[in-house]
């Protein structure tokens, strides 16, 4: 299904269960995590050919971001009941959707690797008050705007 959107909207919320995947057939859009709270960081921009939702859909959890419409775009919505129809018939995206799936896994190490190297090094000291969520607050610190999150870890940087 073919959808237009208008720069600014809301297209996919945080935590939001969101079983369809989206292809940009034009335009851009701003992915963020804690959008519209203190927390609120930039992931990324994607644009025309780019994918995003497939997260959600092929694990089955919530979006773990929120997605806006950066300009007026065009997307392509695949529903989960379409998926496997989509991918059969377009196995050039499904490469695409692997690749990127592989970058993230790669980005992630690397970020956990940066975050490991400031606690052993003694560039952060890091007490830890609960595990749930603990990594996620760390790498806040390496994000584009930069300051860690520190709700349920204290993080001093040296």
């Amino acid at each position: 299904m073919i959808m237009e959107v208008k720069a600014g909207s809301v297209i996919l919320n945080e935590g939001e269960v969101n079983m369809d995947m989206y292809k940009i057939v034009r335009g851009s859009v701003e992915l963020y995590t804690g959008y519209g709270t203190d927390k609120e960081a930039i992931l990324g921009i994607l644009s025309t050919g780019d994918f995003f939702g497939e997260l959600g859909l092929l694990a089955q959890k919530p979006a773990i971001y929120t997605v806006i419409a950066y300009n007026d775009i065009v997307l392509l919505r695949i529903r989960e009941d379409d998926i496997e129809n989509y991918m059969k018939n377009n196995p050039r995206d499904a490469i695409n959707i692997m690749k990127k799936m592989a970058s993230s896994m790669y980005s992630l190490k690397y970020s956990m690797d940066m975050f490991v190297d400031d606690v052993v090094t003694g560039k952060a000291e890091v007490t830890k008050k609960n595990y749930q969520g603990y990594f996620s607050n760390q790498f806040a610190k390496y994000n584009v705007r930069g300051e860690p999150a520190g709700t349920k870890y204290d993080i001093k940087l040296k």
